[in-house]
């Protein structure tokens, strides 16, 4: 008896896929092309036909994202007969490229998948919050491209999101890109409604400078002509993550005297510069590097008169300052002076004075 049933149900279960019905549907993929998101919701139909002996309905309809909503033929399928499933996509706060799918069970277990897809072109407001910068067709995240601190002999990288506004496909130029960058696409083109990231990557091996330094590039489109500035900014550092204990020992000191500068009364009539001078001191074991001597105030600039400084041995830095450029009742300004100094990589001397 026990023999006799579990024959039964191996039977039973090995002529059920010959119980399925036979449905066959006249597309599973819809692609909506671009369009734009203020035309709201928009709405495709697949057909599906029984083509076998019995009835069928379907079951359920799940989409994958809430934009996504199915509705379908409730009742049962007669053989020969069509059954509709209408698929919406709401493309509200949702620029760009989409590809949304639709699962569906059958009565009699089969699953089916259909798929929707397309590019919503940006509404004004929509694309406004998402990318506030442009230039005619193309949109940006941000006009700013900020690596913040760069090891000198290391390459670092961030993006440059670019959004297509409109219908037609866009390769957008570069012109003025520093020397030490490079900028990869993920595409040539940006399609219509769709985004392009670049990947700006910084290689502070390719320039001689150090410490803060602002730079620019541009990017245009070229069916406008107009042009959009990206401003980059970074902090070139020396790496000293290599050196080795013994090697810090041998390492150059840097010692700087005066700390300040105070110019007093500055006179609102003179033209004449007025200069000073601070004592840049090697109290190291091998030669210190000067790589860089500036200051961010356009009143103030500075000249060493070595940049290379042996151990034991002074340089002297002149210090130039041009009243007529202090635009405000006070001068504080900041000389910057990078070097090979593992500890002190960094030294600062205030500039002050008063009108």
């Amino acid at each position: 008896m026990k023999t006799g049933r579990i024959l039964f149900l191996l039977f039973a279960v090995s002529i059920m896929p010959l119980m399925r019905s036979e449905t066959r549907w006249l597309e599973t993929e819809h692609n909506f092309g671009a369009f734009d998101e203020d035309d709201g919701k928009v709405t495709c139909s697949f057909r599906m036909i029984n083509k076998g002996p019995d009835d069928v309905s379907v079951r359920s309809a799940r989409a994958s994202c809430g934009c996504t909503t199915p509705s379908y033929t409730k009742s049962a399928i007669a053989p020969g007969d069509t059954a509709v499933v209408n698929v919406a996509y709401n493309p509200t706060g949702r620029p760009g490229r989409f590809s949304k799918t639709v699962k569906l069970t059958l009565s009699d277990g089969s699953q089916h998948t259909l798929t929707i897809s397309g590019v919503v072109i940006g509404s004004q407001n929509t694309l406004r919050s998402r990318y506030p910068v442009q230039a005619g067709a193309l949109k940006f995240r941000s006009d700013k491209l900020l690596f913040g601190s760069v090891l000198k002999g290391r390459a670092k990288s961030c993006f440059m999101e670019v959004y297509n506004a409109s219908t037609s496909e866009v390769k957008p130029e570069i012109s003025g890109l520093p020397t030490y960058m490079r900028a990869t696409p993920s595409a040539e083109t940006v399609p219509p409604g769709e985004q392009v990231i670049y990947t700006m990557t910084l290689t502070p091996a390719s320039t001689d400078l150090y410490g803060v330094i602002t730079d620019s590039l541009s990017v245009t489109d070229p069916a406008s002509g107009k042009s959009q500035t990206i401003h980059v900014a970074a902090i070139l550092e020396e790496d000293f993550s290599t050196l080795t204990p013994a090697q810090r020992q041998q390492a150059p000191v840097i010692a700087v005297e005066p700390g300040l500068i105070d110019l007093g009364h500055l006179s609102d009539s003179s033209d004449t510069p007025l200069t000073r001078t601070f004592i840049i001191e090697n109290r190291g074991r091998s030669p210190l590097l000067i790589r860089r001597l500036h200051s961010p105030d356009p009143a103030v600039s500075a000249e060493i008169s070595s940049n290379k400084i042996k151990k034991g041995k002074r340089a002297t830095v002149t210090v130039t300052v041009d009243p007529g450029a202090v635009t405000s009742e006070l001068l504080n300004a900041r000389i910057q002076i990078i070097a090979n100094d593992p500890e002190q990589p960094l030294t600062i001397v205030r500039v002050v004075g008063e009108r």
